[in-house]
């Protein structure tokens, strides 16, 4: 596809995947996405939403950041960094500093992912079917929406159900902008609050703007609410859309624990990123294969730098049967020829599920349990299908502490770790759930042209 050049920086490209409704949707690489040009026509549009899909999918994003740093961030007991990048070192042993390139990157790639989102926003007139006009609107709130949900969690303290959420987030901008270090210039942070709103008002309007339109997406804005109120502790909203999307019967648990890393389509994959050996996230520098893989192919190649590793005593927790043990966790024989590593992460150019069907049946467990109810299913019930797919014992009681557990072994390696332990009050390692170290700091480079950003306690700069 011929694409105008429409923004003015350069895009690593990529194959996006979004499914619902049974399908699949394949959004095809943009090389560039801008503003200095306006958006004349429905193609400059939709090419546009497409570049911002793009920017997630790139290793600032989902491509590795916002999957791998929440589970490196809360290692202690669980993973073990043994790579040469100082950026993760850093964030593995909670020393952060202002200076961060990968926490500056994945500011600055977020925004740019917003910016893209606002441009489409503000060119929908030149849409002229109302169809594509709602879908294309309601794939950039998607964006947005979920991009500020992201920033939140990183950036700003933990939600506190109940709480005020007054302390500062990140900014909101809703104006798009020509040159990208203008996004965020003389905006103030937002409170937590004030984003989780935004965030939510977002994702609320795209499903509006989809549900009537025959598109894949729907699903996808589900699920990702589903995970935004579940991290505010409202268990009812976060269960019936949950339950709705299970009940669907468009997505199936696959036999396989392997097959949603794999299998182009899963059966369980609500929201994935396809990569392919054109469009990936990396295979040196970045990408999760590169940084979790360490071993020897069938032509005698390394695959992976084997940076993280699983600590042994999180490898022994596991039931000896259970497949997630034997069928998704190895011994390295590669760049490094010992420890445990992951499966899940094992190639260049296999899917990375966002959102699964067993995270969003393991939220209708814990929810269901919270409020003593059984919308769709017992939480017994659904805990028990997680676990006969893995190969090990069903269980005959349940409590709040099995199910965490469960879903701490289900979702292991696929960045929900720091998030789950922060919204269920668990501590990390020896820190408590809202410790400061445990706050991405705002990056100096963004405090240096924009003073009205106010620092996080506990750093410098």
């Amino acid at each position: 596809m011929k694409t105008k050049n429409i923004i003015t920086y350069s895009l690593i490209a990529f194959a996006l995947t979004v499914s619902s409704c049974g399908k699949k949707l394949d959004i095809q690489p943009v090389d560039n996405i801008g503003t200095d040009e306006a958006l004349e026509t429905e193609t400059d549009v939709n090419n546009a939403v497409v570049g911002a899909y793009t920017i997630m999918a790139g290793g600032a994003l989902y491509g590795t950041n916002l999957v791998m740093v929440p589970d490196l961030y809360a290692n202690p007991g669980y993973l073990q960094w043994t790579g040469s990048f100082s950026t993760f070192r850093e964030i593995s042993r909670q020393t952060l500093l202002s200076t961060n390139a990968d926490v500056a990157r994945t500011w600055t790639q977020a925004y740019r992912a917003i910016n893209a989102a606002n441009t489409v926003i503000e060119a929908l007139d030149v849409v002229g079917d109302e169809n594509l006009k709602n879908e294309i609107h309601g794939k950039a709130l998607f964006v947005r929406g979920i991009m500020y949900f992201e920033l939140t969690r990183l950036f700003g303290l933990p939600y506190e159900a109940n709480g005020a959420n007054s302390t500062p987030a990140v900014p909101i901008v809703l104006k798009a902008v020509k040159k990208f270090p203008d996004i965020t210039t003389g905006a103030k942070r937002s409170t937590v609050a004030e984003v989780y709103t935004q965030a939510e008002n977002d994702l609320l309007k795209s499903l509006e703007l989809l549900e009537n339109v025959e598109t894949n997406d729907l699903y996808a804005t589900m699920g990702m609410l589903v995970r935004l109120y579940l991290q505010q502790g409202k268990y009812d909203k976060a269960r019936d859309y949950a339950n709705e999307i299970i009940g669907s019967e468009n997505f199936a648990l696959a036999s396989d624990v392997e097959a949603p890393f794999r299998v182009k389509n899963s059966s369980e994959g609500v929201f994935e990123i396809r990569q392919n050996e054109q469009s990936n996230a990396g295979t040196s520098n970045d990408g999760l294969a590169t940084f979790y893989s360490s071993y020897t192919n069938n032509t005698g190649g390394y695959v992976g730098r084997g940076d993280i590793n699983i600590v042994d005593s999180y490898y022994e927790s596991f039931d000896p049967k259970d497949k997630r043990k034997t069928e998704l966790i190895y011994e390295g024989n590669g760049v490094k020829s010992s420890g445990w590593f992951t499966q899940k992460w094992s190639g260049y150019f296999d899917n990375i599920p966002i959102v699964r069907l067993s995270e969003l049946i393991l939220t209708r467990a814990e929810c269901n349990f919270r409020l003593n109810t059984a919308v769709g299913a017992t939480p017994l019930d659904d805990i028990n299908a997680i676990r006969k797919r893995a190969g090990v014992d069903v269980l005959s009681t349940l409590t709040l502490d099995l199910i965490l557990a469960e879903r701490d072994t289900e979702l292991a390696f696929e960045g929900y770790r720091l998030h789950d332990l922060k919204r269920t009050k668990r501590n990390v390692g020896n820190l408590s759930y809202n410790s400061e170290k445990l706050v991405y700091p705002i990056p100096y480079a963004e405090r240096s042209v924009n003073p009205l950003l106010e620092q996080n306690p506990g750093y410098l700069q």
